[in-house]
């Protein structure tokens, strides 16, 4: 696999590449985990698939963790929410965060989502670009 290599498949499959990438070159656990915004847990899981397989041991990795206890119907409504602002859902911010994100979804549906199970959603949702970074 080289950089120019195009996969197509679920959402997760292109950072699965990059992680194939990485972990070919030589890349640590710990560079891959920060670049890819993975938990050295999983890069771990990557590295170990990769070496015994490469890429393709990594790409037939399934989705991995439990699944969401939305409905479609709640997963719609909090889109709807998020392509407003989080003021009109009573946060004081103009900016969803991923913190905002997980405190609605707590409040309206009574459901505690991991951080990294809230950001599978907001990608699952096609979400990312009303997202911004705590920082900014």
């Amino acid at each position: 696999m080289n950089a120019n290599d195009t996969i197509h498949g679920p959402p997760w499959t292109d950072r699965r590449a990059r992680a194939a990438r990485m972990l070919a070159s030589g890349m640590s656990i710990a560079r891959v985990s920060m670049e890819l915004g993975l938990s050295p847990a999983t890069a771990r899981r990557y590295q170990t698939l990769f070496t015994a397989g490469g890429a393709a041991a990594l790409m037939q990795l399934g989705d991995v963790g439990r699944r969401s206890q939305l409905s479609t119907e709640a997963q719609g409504r909090i889109a709807r929410a998020m392509r407003g602002t989080p003021r009109s859902c009573g946060f004081a911010s103009e900016s969803w965060t991923r913190d905002s994100v997980q405190k609605f979804i707590e409040r309206e549906f009574g459901i505690r989502y991991s951080s990294s199970h809230i950001n599978r959603l907001i990608r699952d949702l096609g979400l990312t670009a009303y997202v911004r970074s705590p920082t900014g």
